[in-house]
Protein backbone atom coordinates (compact mmCIF):
# COMPACT_ATOMS: atom_id res chain seq x y z
CA UNK A 1 0.00 0.00 0.00
CA UNK A 2 0.92 3.68 -0.93
CA UNK A 3 0.65 5.96 1.70
CA UNK A 4 1.12 9.25 2.50
CA UNK A 5 1.03 10.57 6.40
CA UNK A 6 0.45 14.44 6.70
CA UNK A 7 1.76 16.51 9.74
CA UNK A 8 1.76 20.19 8.34
CA UNK A 9 3.92 23.41 7.03
CA UNK A 10 7.35 23.85 9.35
CA UNK A 11 6.61 20.26 11.61
CA UNK A 12 10.41 18.93 12.75
CA UNK A 13 10.32 15.36 12.95
CA UNK A 14 13.39 15.81 14.66
CA UNK A 15 14.43 14.51 18.36
CA UNK A 16 13.73 15.90 20.48
CA UNK A 17 9.82 16.15 19.69
CA UNK A 18 7.83 19.59 20.16
CA UNK A 19 4.92 17.07 21.31
CA UNK A 20 3.36 13.19 21.32
CA UNK A 21 2.02 13.88 17.91
CA UNK A 22 5.64 14.17 16.16
CA UNK A 23 6.56 11.02 17.96
CA UNK A 24 3.24 9.01 17.33
CA UNK A 25 3.72 9.85 13.26
CA UNK A 26 7.79 8.39 13.15
CA UNK A 27 6.87 5.14 15.04
CA UNK A 28 3.69 5.16 12.63
CA UNK A 29 5.58 5.70 9.81
CA UNK A 30 8.33 3.43 10.70
CA UNK A 31 6.10 0.75 11.56
CA UNK A 32 4.19 0.96 8.32
CA UNK A 33 7.63 0.74 6.54
CA UNK A 34 8.59 -2.67 8.57
CA UNK A 35 5.28 -4.00 7.45
CA UNK A 36 6.42 -4.02 3.62
CA UNK A 37 4.31 -0.50 2.98
CA UNK A 38 5.30 2.51 0.80
CA UNK A 39 5.27 5.54 3.16
CA UNK A 40 6.10 9.61 2.39
CA UNK A 41 5.56 12.00 5.07
CA UNK A 42 5.04 15.67 5.03
CA UNK A 43 7.33 17.29 7.28
CA UNK A 44 9.85 19.86 6.97
CA UNK A 45 12.35 18.07 8.64
CA UNK A 46 13.45 14.24 9.60
CA UNK A 47 16.20 11.78 11.10
CA UNK A 48 18.63 10.70 8.56
CA UNK A 49 17.57 7.45 9.65
CA UNK A 50 13.75 7.64 9.30
CA UNK A 51 12.55 4.75 6.96
CA UNK A 52 10.06 6.47 5.67
CA UNK A 53 10.31 9.15 2.66
CA UNK A 54 9.94 12.47 3.61
CA UNK A 55 8.34 15.18 1.29
CA UNK A 56 7.79 18.97 1.72
CA UNK A 57 5.98 20.56 -0.69
CA UNK A 58 5.93 24.05 1.54
CA UNK A 59 8.14 27.17 1.55
CA UNK A 60 9.44 27.48 5.15
CA UNK A 61 6.99 29.26 7.20
CA UNK A 62 8.59 31.13 9.90
CA UNK A 63 5.17 32.33 12.14
CA UNK A 64 3.30 30.62 14.38
CA UNK A 65 0.34 32.33 12.93
CA UNK A 66 0.12 32.12 9.78
CA UNK A 67 -1.89 34.87 7.64
CA UNK A 68 -4.81 34.61 4.93
CA UNK A 69 -2.07 34.81 1.97
CA UNK A 70 0.11 32.12 3.70
CA UNK A 71 -2.38 29.61 3.83
CA UNK A 72 -3.67 30.20 0.27
CA UNK A 73 0.40 29.98 -0.59
CA UNK A 74 0.33 26.45 1.36
CA UNK A 75 -2.99 25.30 0.01
CA UNK A 76 -1.49 25.97 -3.42
CA UNK A 77 1.37 24.28 -2.89
CA UNK A 78 -0.21 21.32 -1.59
CA UNK A 79 -2.66 21.15 -4.13
CA UNK A 80 0.13 20.66 -6.43
CA UNK A 81 1.31 17.57 -4.66
CA UNK A 82 1.14 14.67 -6.97
CA UNK A 83 -1.42 12.31 -5.11
CA UNK A 84 -2.14 10.17 -8.09
CA UNK A 85 0.82 7.87 -6.22
CA UNK A 86 -0.93 7.46 -3.14
CA UNK A 87 -3.36 4.93 -1.84
CA UNK A 88 -4.73 6.68 1.03
CA UNK A 89 -3.86 9.93 2.50
CA UNK A 90 -3.61 10.35 6.26
CA UNK A 91 -3.76 13.83 8.38
CA UNK A 92 -2.61 14.30 12.13
CA UNK A 93 -2.77 17.77 12.74
CA UNK A 94 -5.04 20.50 12.53
CA UNK A 95 -4.54 22.72 9.43
CA UNK A 96 -8.21 22.78 8.16
CA UNK A 97 -7.19 24.70 4.67
CA UNK A 98 -4.75 21.39 4.14
CA UNK A 99 -7.77 19.39 4.70
CA UNK A 100 -10.24 21.10 2.66
CA UNK A 101 -7.83 21.17 -0.13
CA UNK A 102 -6.54 17.52 0.64
CA UNK A 103 -10.64 16.39 0.60
CA UNK A 104 -10.81 17.42 -3.38
CA UNK A 105 -8.32 14.80 -4.34
CA UNK A 106 -10.50 11.74 -4.62
CA UNK A 107 -8.57 9.70 -2.14
CA UNK A 108 -9.46 7.54 0.96
CA UNK A 109 -8.86 9.96 3.58
CA UNK A 110 -8.05 9.87 6.94
CA UNK A 111 -8.15 12.16 10.05
CA UNK A 112 -6.19 10.90 13.39
CA UNK A 113 -7.59 13.49 16.33
CA UNK A 114 -4.91 13.68 18.76
CA UNK A 115 -6.95 16.87 20.67
CA UNK A 116 -10.02 17.96 22.85
CA UNK A 117 -13.06 18.86 21.32
CA UNK A 118 -12.62 22.97 21.72
CA UNK A 119 -14.42 25.45 20.02
CA UNK A 120 -12.29 26.22 17.05
CA UNK A 121 -11.97 22.80 15.80
CA UNK A 122 -15.43 21.65 16.17
CA UNK A 123 -16.31 24.36 13.65
CA UNK A 124 -13.24 23.00 11.56
CA UNK A 125 -14.21 19.21 11.71
CA UNK A 126 -18.08 20.06 11.54
CA UNK A 127 -17.78 21.62 7.56
CA UNK A 128 -15.54 19.01 7.01
CA UNK A 129 -17.79 16.10 8.29
CA UNK A 130 -20.55 17.25 6.43
CA UNK A 131 -19.44 18.07 3.02
CA UNK A 132 -16.69 15.45 2.81
CA UNK A 133 -16.14 11.30 3.43
CA UNK A 134 -13.01 12.09 5.47
CA UNK A 135 -12.57 9.36 8.09
CA UNK A 136 -11.98 10.46 11.68
CA UNK A 137 -10.16 8.40 13.65
CA UNK A 138 -10.16 8.63 17.67
CA UNK A 139 -6.85 7.97 19.78
CA UNK A 140 -9.08 7.01 23.32
CA UNK A 141 -12.24 6.43 24.61
CA UNK A 142 -12.07 10.36 25.88
CA UNK A 143 -11.69 12.10 22.75
CA UNK A 144 -14.08 9.20 20.67
CA UNK A 145 -16.64 10.13 23.62
CA UNK A 146 -16.03 13.94 23.30
CA UNK A 147 -15.69 13.96 19.44
CA UNK A 148 -18.48 11.68 18.72
CA UNK A 149 -20.98 14.06 20.54
CA UNK A 150 -19.46 17.36 19.33
CA UNK A 151 -20.00 16.21 15.64
CA UNK A 152 -22.66 13.55 15.94
CA UNK A 153 -20.81 10.68 14.48
CA UNK A 154 -19.84 7.54 15.52
CA UNK A 155 -15.86 7.15 14.80
CA UNK A 156 -13.90 4.30 15.03
CA UNK A 157 -11.28 4.14 17.98
CA UNK A 158 -7.74 3.40 17.63
CA UNK A 159 -5.83 3.60 20.57
CA UNK A 160 -2.15 5.11 20.59
CA UNK A 161 0.76 2.56 20.27
CA UNK A 162 4.43 2.88 20.92
CA UNK A 163 7.59 0.72 19.72
CA UNK A 164 7.99 -0.84 22.93
CA UNK A 165 11.51 -1.29 21.89
CA UNK A 166 12.60 2.30 22.85
CA UNK A 167 11.62 1.91 25.97
CA UNK A 168 13.72 -1.25 27.99
CA UNK A 169 12.05 -2.49 30.98
CA UNK A 170 14.75 -1.08 34.04
CA UNK A 171 15.96 -3.58 36.05
CA UNK A 172 17.22 -0.79 38.47
CA UNK A 173 16.47 -2.25 42.82
CA UNK A 174 17.15 1.41 44.11
CA UNK A 175 15.60 4.02 41.80
CA UNK A 176 16.37 7.20 42.81
CA UNK A 177 13.80 10.00 42.06
CA UNK A 178 10.64 11.20 40.82
CA UNK A 179 9.75 11.54 37.35
CA UNK A 180 7.47 14.07 35.52
CA UNK A 181 7.96 14.85 31.86
CA UNK A 182 5.47 16.61 29.42
CA UNK A 183 5.33 20.06 28.18
CA UNK A 184 5.85 22.75 30.85
CA UNK A 185 2.42 25.30 30.80
CA UNK A 186 0.22 25.36 33.03
CA UNK A 187 -2.09 22.40 31.38
CA UNK A 188 0.07 20.20 32.61
CA UNK A 189 1.18 21.06 35.93
CA UNK A 190 4.69 20.54 37.08
CA UNK A 191 4.13 22.49 40.01
CA UNK A 192 2.35 20.08 41.75
CA UNK A 193 4.69 17.19 41.16
CA UNK A 194 7.11 19.70 42.88
CA UNK A 195 5.05 20.12 45.70
CA UNK A 196 5.07 16.52 46.08
CA UNK A 197 8.38 15.89 46.03
CA UNK A 198 9.19 18.60 48.52
CA UNK A 199 6.84 17.33 50.67
CA UNK A 200 7.95 13.87 50.70
CA UNK A 201 11.84 15.00 50.43
CA UNK A 202 12.10 13.00 47.78
CA UNK A 203 14.21 13.93 44.33
CA UNK A 204 12.41 15.33 41.64
CA UNK A 205 13.90 14.89 37.55
CA UNK A 206 11.87 17.10 35.58
CA UNK A 207 12.35 16.89 31.73
CA UNK A 208 10.24 18.96 28.94
CA UNK A 209 10.14 21.78 26.26
CA UNK A 210 9.48 25.13 27.67
CA UNK A 211 6.11 26.50 26.11
CA UNK A 212 5.06 28.91 28.94
CA UNK A 213 8.32 30.54 29.84
CA UNK A 214 6.35 32.50 32.49
CA UNK A 215 5.39 29.71 34.16
CA UNK A 216 8.38 27.99 33.80
CA UNK A 217 9.97 31.57 35.91
CA UNK A 218 7.62 31.50 38.59
CA UNK A 219 6.20 28.17 38.95
CA UNK A 220 9.37 25.83 38.47
CA UNK A 221 12.83 27.79 37.97
CA UNK A 222 12.29 29.39 42.13
CA UNK A 223 12.64 25.93 43.66
CA UNK A 224 15.34 24.39 41.24
CA UNK A 225 17.75 23.14 43.32
CA UNK A 226 19.93 19.79 44.23
CA UNK A 227 16.73 17.95 44.83
CA UNK A 228 14.52 19.52 42.37
CA UNK A 229 16.49 19.50 38.86
CA UNK A 230 15.36 20.52 35.26
CA UNK A 231 17.12 18.39 32.64
CA UNK A 232 15.89 19.87 29.67
CA UNK A 233 13.89 18.81 26.27
CA UNK A 234 15.02 15.60 26.23
CA UNK A 235 15.21 12.94 23.27
CA UNK A 236 13.59 9.81 23.65
CA UNK A 237 16.97 7.55 24.33
CA UNK A 238 17.98 10.48 26.85
CA UNK A 239 14.25 10.13 28.81
CA UNK A 240 14.68 6.15 28.75
CA UNK A 241 18.27 7.09 30.20
CA UNK A 242 15.97 8.84 32.99
CA UNK A 243 13.72 6.18 33.38
CA UNK A 244 16.09 4.05 34.75
CA UNK A 245 16.17 5.30 38.06
CA UNK A 246 13.17 6.56 38.66
CA UNK A 247 10.34 4.81 40.33
CA UNK A 248 7.41 6.33 39.97
CA UNK A 249 5.78 8.67 36.79
CA UNK A 250 4.10 11.87 37.83
CA UNK A 251 1.19 12.67 35.67
CA UNK A 252 -0.59 16.08 36.90
CA UNK A 253 -1.97 17.35 33.74
CA UNK A 254 -5.44 19.21 34.45
CA UNK A 255 -6.92 19.18 31.39
CA UNK A 256 -8.41 16.66 29.67
CA UNK A 257 -5.37 14.25 28.51
CA UNK A 258 -6.51 12.75 25.22
CA UNK A 259 -4.10 9.99 25.52
CA UNK A 260 -0.77 10.31 27.69
CA UNK A 261 1.85 9.27 25.57
CA UNK A 262 4.41 9.98 28.26
CA UNK A 263 2.37 7.78 30.57
CA UNK A 264 2.43 5.22 28.38
CA UNK A 265 6.30 4.97 27.55
CA UNK A 266 7.39 5.34 31.64
CA UNK A 267 4.51 1.94 32.24
CA UNK A 268 6.95 0.42 29.23
CA UNK A 269 10.15 1.50 30.98
CA UNK A 270 8.59 -0.58 34.14
CA UNK A 271 7.59 2.47 36.20
CA UNK A 272 4.29 2.67 37.92
CA UNK A 273 1.93 5.84 37.05
CA UNK A 274 1.09 8.16 39.66
CA UNK A 275 -1.26 10.87 38.94
CA UNK A 276 -4.79 13.05 38.35
CA UNK A 277 -7.54 10.86 36.61
CA UNK A 278 -7.46 14.12 33.85
CA UNK A 279 -4.01 13.02 33.17
CA UNK A 280 -4.52 9.36 31.41
CA UNK A 281 -7.78 7.65 29.90
CA UNK A 282 -10.55 6.93 32.29
CA UNK A 283 -10.09 3.24 30.83
CA UNK A 284 -6.80 3.05 31.96
CA UNK A 285 -7.76 0.57 34.92
CA UNK A 286 -4.42 -1.05 35.97
CA UNK A 287 -2.72 -1.50 39.35
CA UNK A 288 0.36 -0.06 37.62
CA UNK A 289 -1.82 2.99 36.98
CA UNK A 290 -2.68 4.83 40.40
CA UNK A 291 -4.82 7.73 39.99
CA UNK A 292 -7.35 9.78 41.81
CA UNK A 293 -10.44 12.06 40.59
CA UNK A 294 -8.87 14.88 43.05
CA UNK A 295 -6.66 17.92 41.79
CA UNK A 296 -5.09 18.38 44.75
CA UNK A 297 -1.40 17.07 45.04
CA UNK A 298 -1.62 16.42 48.77
CA UNK A 299 -3.78 13.33 47.39
CA UNK A 300 -1.04 11.85 45.13
CA UNK A 301 1.30 12.03 48.60
CA UNK A 302 -0.50 8.14 49.06
CA UNK A 303 -0.60 6.46 45.95
CA UNK A 304 3.33 7.16 45.11
CA UNK A 305 3.91 4.81 48.60
CA UNK A 306 1.51 2.11 47.13
CA UNK A 307 3.03 2.20 43.79
CA UNK A 308 6.49 1.18 45.67
CA UNK A 309 4.32 -2.52 45.54
CA UNK A 310 3.80 -2.63 41.75
CA UNK A 311 6.05 -4.71 39.94
CA UNK A 312 7.89 -3.19 36.85
CA UNK A 313 6.76 -6.21 34.93
CA UNK A 314 2.99 -5.34 35.35
CA UNK A 315 3.76 -2.29 33.87
CA UNK A 316 5.24 -3.13 31.16
CA UNK A 317 2.71 -6.10 30.73
CA UNK A 318 0.41 -3.27 30.33
CA UNK A 319 1.77 -1.11 28.06
CA UNK A 320 2.56 -4.29 25.81
CA UNK A 321 -1.53 -4.08 25.32
CA UNK A 322 -0.79 -0.81 23.25
CA UNK A 323 2.02 -1.70 21.20
CA UNK A 324 3.01 0.22 17.62
CA UNK A 325 2.19 -3.06 15.80
CA UNK A 326 -1.50 -3.52 16.77
CA UNK A 327 -2.09 0.22 16.48
CA UNK A 328 -0.47 -0.11 12.89
CA UNK A 329 -2.31 -3.11 12.02
CA UNK A 330 -5.79 -1.54 13.34
CA UNK A 331 -4.98 1.06 10.94
CA UNK A 332 -4.16 -0.96 7.87
CA UNK A 333 -7.65 -2.60 8.40
CA UNK A 334 -9.06 1.18 7.97
CA UNK A 335 -7.30 1.87 4.95
CA UNK A 336 -8.20 -1.75 3.40
CA UNK A 337 -11.58 -1.46 4.49
CA UNK A 338 -11.99 2.27 3.06
CA UNK A 339 -10.24 1.05 -0.29
CA UNK A 340 -12.46 -1.68 -0.98
CA UNK A 341 -15.45 0.15 -0.70
CA UNK A 342 -13.98 2.28 -3.30
CA UNK A 343 -13.78 -0.90 -5.44
CA UNK A 344 -10.26 -1.26 -5.14
CA UNK A 345 -8.80 -4.52 -5.12
CA UNK A 346 -6.50 -5.99 -2.88
CA UNK A 347 -3.96 -6.81 -6.03
CA UNK A 348 -3.68 -2.99 -6.34
CA UNK A 349 -2.78 -2.41 -3.50
CA UNK A 350 1.07 -4.56 -3.34
CA UNK A 351 1.56 -3.12 -6.70
CA UNK A 352 5.75 -2.23 -7.38
CA UNK A 353 6.83 0.64 -5.64
CA UNK A 354 6.79 4.45 -7.17
CA UNK A 355 9.34 6.74 -7.02
CA UNK A 356 9.36 9.27 -3.90
CA UNK A 357 8.83 12.39 -4.91
CA UNK A 358 11.82 14.90 -4.52
CA UNK A 359 10.39 18.38 -3.18
CA UNK A 360 11.98 18.65 -0.07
Amino acid sequence: MKILLVSGPGISLKEPYNSGIEAFIVSFANQLVDDGHIVDVIASKAEATAKFTLVNPFSESITDNPNFILRLKEKRQFKNLKTDLYDVIHYNMFYPHLLETGCRFNKPSFLTIHSPADKKRIAAYKRLSNGTDLVFVAISERVKHQWDKALGIDMPLINNGIDMSLWPKTSLKNPEYLLWSARINEQKNVAAAICVAQHMQLPLKIAGRIVDQNYFDEQVKPHLNSQIQYVGHVTQRELSSLAEKAFAYLATATWQEPFGLAALEMLASGIPVVGFHTAVPPNWMHESVLTTASLHWQDLVGLISKSSAILPASCVAFASTMNIQNMTSNYVKLYSAALLQKGIGEDALFEDEHEPQNVS
